[in-house]
């Protein structure tokens, strides 16, 4: 990177507004040819706010800041445009076709005609195209080949060389390593240092501290829509990044009470639970009355645990005990019958039943388990439906409401309350507070503490640390497919469990 190369890419007080939230406060990122800038912070921080404004897929409040792409300024109104004026962004989320060839799936959007047949597709410019992008990879990746048989970091690839085909000056990877194995990880990165001397200017939104010395110049904190501090990689340890993100809040006081049940007895036990490329042999109790949090980056194998445990996974190794009993060929019924159960990350794709009302929701798993098998008992369904309202405030005109239409904090006490009415003793909590309001979120966290004093166990997997310093007993921080720390009671701060996450060196 030259230093004193004239900046690519200016952003300029930039600020986001929605409704009452302000995601973006401000926000100054100046960014020159081959420069690789890292964008850091927590979930809420601003970082997928900022780059969407600057690839287009969002736009600035009035008024909020300006863009500059080398000195001149623009005003995206779509991501095509922003395109057009030499701004990619390849998503986390990848947006290939798996029955498509890579070729085809390169050039998706932008398949060329022949001159003489228009509606018909130039094969030949197609492949030339396609050729030309997986060139500037420098990886050797067959054109013709489907992309659904290609492995994820070849998937990966595949999404680069699309943002490459246009020939971008501002390449912006969101996550690019989160899906991949240590190998595939080091190979990417090379991957953008190798474009990064080609003079792209590269913005690397990542959770993951140890792969910035290798591949960032810089790196940018953000904290609530605004901008901490930009410094050089490798002035910034992983303890001095995890306190620019946490902030104060890393710092504050747990608001529940916390206890440690490990003198309690033992009602689920884990033992070297192992899925190829994600887990590596992980083991823990979790014991009656606790809360225990599972901390890790993103690509730790928090939701591929908990799904582990219920049965949702296959190809999966290792032992799960419910009070002692080893649970042989594990499936959701059989881990339900025992009283685990599971609130999924996708809450509306996984959790619900959109289309039924809140009560039918809430007594799904009941069905068969506490109420009767075959018959359909009114009076005994509604007394368990207006109970399970009444204890988790669940807010719904009638039990009849449509859940689809329900908030999102309703949505996700009904799917703890459909638990909870099939007399659970252990819950599997997967992201149980992801897309409600802080309102809806303390309600949650007051109910979990609750049910523990009652009893009832749950394993708690959140991306957000802060959530975890607050409700959870116990924390355990995975790491490279293993569990790495373990963390009790409140010395559980965000900025602890932050740099715990990102150590390096097991």
């Amino acid at each position: 990177m030259d230093k004193t190369a004239p900046p690519i890419l200016e952003c300029i007080s930039l600020s986001k507004t929605y409704g009452t939230v302000k995601a973006l406060v401000d926000v100054d990122l100046t960014l020159r040819a081959g420069e690789v800038r890292a964008l850091l912070g927590k979930n809420g921080a601003g970082k997928s706010t900022l780059v969407n404004l600057i690839s287009g897929s969002q736009q600035p409040d009035p008024g909020g800041g300006k863009l500059r792409v080398s000195g001149k300024e623009v005003h995206w109104s779509r991501p095509g445009d922003a395109r057009a004026g030499g701004i990619a962004m390849v998503h986390q989320e990848f947006s290939l076709v798996p029955g498509l060839s890579v070729a085809e799936n390169i050039t998706l959007g932008r398949w060329p005609e022949r001159r003489n047949g228009p509606g018909f597709i130039d094969s030949k410019t197609l492949e030339d195209n396609a050729r030309r992008a997986i060139e500037m990879l420098g990886e050797p990746i067959p054109l013709w080949q489907e992309v659904g048989n290609l492995s994820l970091a070849h998937q990966q690839l595949v999404e680069i060389a699309k943002a490459l085909l246009d020939e971008p000056r501002v390449l912006i990877l969101d996550e690019p390593t989160s899906a991949l194995n240590s190998h595939e990880v080091h190979a990417l990165l090379a991957l953008i240092r190798r474009l990064a001397g080609q003079g792209v200017a590269i913005i690397y939104v990542s959770h993951r501290m140890k792969e910035i010395p290798l591949v960032a110049d810089t790196l940018t904190v953000l904290r609530d829509g605004r901008e901490v501090q930009t410094l050089g990689a490798h002035e910034a340890s992983a303890e001095r990044v995890a306190a620019l993100i946490a902030g104060e809040s890393g710092q504050a006081a747990a608001q529940m009470e916390h206890r440690d049940r490990r003198d309690q007895p033992v009602v689920l036990s884990v033992r070297d639970m192992r899925i190829p490329g994600v887990l590596g042999g992980v083991d823990f109790d979790l014991h009656d009355g606790e809360v225990l949090g599972i901390a890790g980056l993103l690509g730790s194998g928090r939701t591929e645990l908990l799904e582990a445990i219920y049965g949702l996974r296959h190809r999966v190794q290792g032992e799960v005990s419910v009070a002692g009993e080893r649970i042989l060929r594990r499936r959701p019924r059989r881990m339900l019958a025992r009283g685990v159960g599971l609130a999924p990350e996708d809450r509306k794709g996984s959790g619900i039943v959109p289309m039924l009302g809140v009560g039918e929701n809430i007594l799904l798993s009941a069905r068969g388990r506490v109420l009767p098998r075959f018959w359909i008992k009114p009076p005994l369904e509604a007394a368990v439906t207006k109970e399970t309202l009444r204890a988790l405030s669940i807010v719904a005109s009638t039990a009849g409401q449509e859940i689809g239409t329900l908030s999102g904090g309703n949505q996700q006490k009904a799917v703890i309350g459909r638990l909870l009415a099939a007399k659970m003793s252990v819950l599997l909590l997967d992201e149980p507070t992801r897309g409600i309001d802080v309102h809806a979120k303390g309600q949650i966290y007051k109910l979990i503490r609750e049910l523990a004093t009652n009893g009832i166990s749950s394993i708690f997997v959140s991306s957000e640390l802060e959530e975890l310093s607050e409700v959870c007993d116990r924390v355990l921080v995975l790491r490279d497919g293993r569990v790495r720390d373990e963390v009790v009671g409140a010395g559980a701060t965000t900025e602890k469990l932050l740099a715990l996450a990102m150590k390096e060196g097991d």
